[in-house]
């Protein structure tokens, strides 16, 4: 046995031995002075003999320094390591990203064949996110989002999602309510498409009333907004968390994203939605009604014989008013989505103040049919394995109707798309989507046939 175990062993039995005297010490209190301790007349045993054998070696203190030096010198090279090699942050950081590359062919009597070609979709966005604060006692967070776009033509990147948020009521308790406020560039809280992210749209293409083309809801703004819920209903068999209703109230610029404020007015935008309140297996999961409004001012054009003239004092209103119904389920689902814009415009006048205002009524709407299947959608399956490589497949065919109408005082200036599409998930964030579009384009007595192979890839 070396001298360490030897010393170990000695410094044991004098810490025990020292524990049984002060025990004994406080009994001895309570009898006769003249009494002795049995630990008094015990004599001490000899200590037994120490056999040593080959096994048993002393290390030098040569040999301790020099153990000490490759232990240093090893975790120096870590470090290093490790400095080259992870990226840092002074608070938690997730990076994530949405790729989309395409293809795309359009046959038509008047569109050209270069327009054929592969190309981004509309996603190329790289994501960071993280907590600023972290509250662990009810979950009032203060949490933040950048992510840039790469896919916005002319294929410069442009900032995308740039907001703070912060947890006013608890979040940790899936039974009471939220309320969360949200300022910087994001979403508006209209609709159903406009609010989806490029990601998870079902079609490659976003529908004609909400992109740029039609009433443009689909925009970022900068802006702040409160959105929140009430009555929740949770399942904590399958942690499915419904509220009853869901709210939200935004005050944006209305100039769009990435761009300054160009009046003195702001863009009020509100929603309403009513969720089925049930659990995971109802039949009526994933059902939900909603309701939206936008109203604001942009500067009234003035055409004076010919010379537009912007500003001087007038305003022009722009309201929106949108209903849509969904029933997201498997294996059926539908969203059915209506919009409506009325935009003033001055028609002609030598003033702002007697200039004569018009009102165009714009129209549109959108109504998708989907049948999917796969076991990915059922929370057992997700949980077998990692959240990127489920299996088996999931299969995702639908059809989608948009139509949109510029000026529903102007006969025959619609547009009609019917697609059909199939999507196959590779993945939650992975897919290949297959669009067929055939297009009826009124105004320029267009028929137009495109096809559009997207793969969108997630990390």
């Amino acid at each position: 046995m070396s001298k360490i175990k030897f010393t170990v062993l000695l410094l044991g039995s004098l810490l025990i031995g020292n524990a049984n005297l002060q025990a004994a010490a406080k009994t001895s209190k309570h009898v006769s002075t003249e009494r002795k301790t049995e630990a008094e007349v015990v004599e001490k045993e000899p200590a037994p003999a120490i056999e040593t054998t080959d096994d048993d070696k002393l290390v030098t203190q040569r040999e301790l320094q020099g153990l000490n030096s490759e232990v240093a010198l090893l975790r120096d090279q870590l470090t290093r390591q490790l400095d080259r090699n992870i990226a840092n942050s002074a608070r938690s950081l997730t990076i994530s990203g949405i790729l989309q590359n395409r293809y795309t062919g359009v046959t038509s009597s008047n569109v050209p064949q270069a327009s054929n070609g592969f190309s981004f979709g509309s996603a190329a966005v790289v994501s960071f996110s993280g907590a600023l604060k972290k509250d662990y006692d009810e979950g009032r967070n203060l949490t933040y989002v950048f992510s840039l776009n790469g896919a916005i033509a002319p294929y410069n990147v442009q900032p995308n999602d740039v907001y703070l948020q912060y947890s006013i009521f608890q979040s940790l308790d899936p039974e009471k309510s939220t309320l969360n406020f949200v300022f910087g560039q994001q979403k508006k809280p209209f609709g159903l498409e406009p609010q989806v992210g490029e990601d998870k749209t079902p079609a490659a293409n976003t529908a004609i009333f909400a992109g740029g083309s039609g009433l443009n809801l689909a925009a970022r703004d900068f802006g702040i907004q409160f959105k929140g819920d009430f009555f929740p209903a949770y399942d904590a068999g399958y942690n499915y968390r419904v509220p009853f209703i869901e709210y939200a109230v935004g005050l944006y610029n209305g100039s769009g994203a990435n761009a300054t404020d160009t009046n003195k007015s702001k863009d009020v935008v509100a929603r309403i939605a009513l969720n089925a309140p049930v659990d995971y297996s109802s039949d009526f999961r994933g059902l939900t009604f909603g309701s939206s409004i936008y109203t604001g001012k942009k500067d009234l054009a003035l055409n004076n014989g010919g010379t537009l003239i912007t500003g001087g004092g007038g305003s022009a209103s722009r309201v929106r008013y949108g209903q849509d119904i969904s029933y997201v389920s498997s294996p059926i689902g539908f969203t059915a989505e209506y919009a409506v814009g009325r935009d003033e415009s001055a028609l002609s006048g030598t003033t702002i103040a007697n200039a004569v205002k018009s009102t165009t009524e714009s129209r549109g709407y959108t109504l998708t049919l989907f049948y999917q299947w796969g076991e990915q959608f059922l929370k057992l399956a997700r949980n077998e394995d990692r959240l990127d490589d489920w299996w088996p497949k999931t299969y995702q065919p639908f059809i989608r109707i948009d139509h949109w109408d510029p000026n529903t005082a102007i006969s025959g200036n619609e547009t009609s798309i019917v697609t059909y599409g199939f999507n196959l998930f590779f993945a939650q964030t992975t897919k290949l989507q297959l669009n067929y579009n055939v297009s009826n384009i009124r105004a320029t007595n267009t028929k137009a046939n495109q096809f559009i192979a997207q793969f969108q890839f997630g990390f």
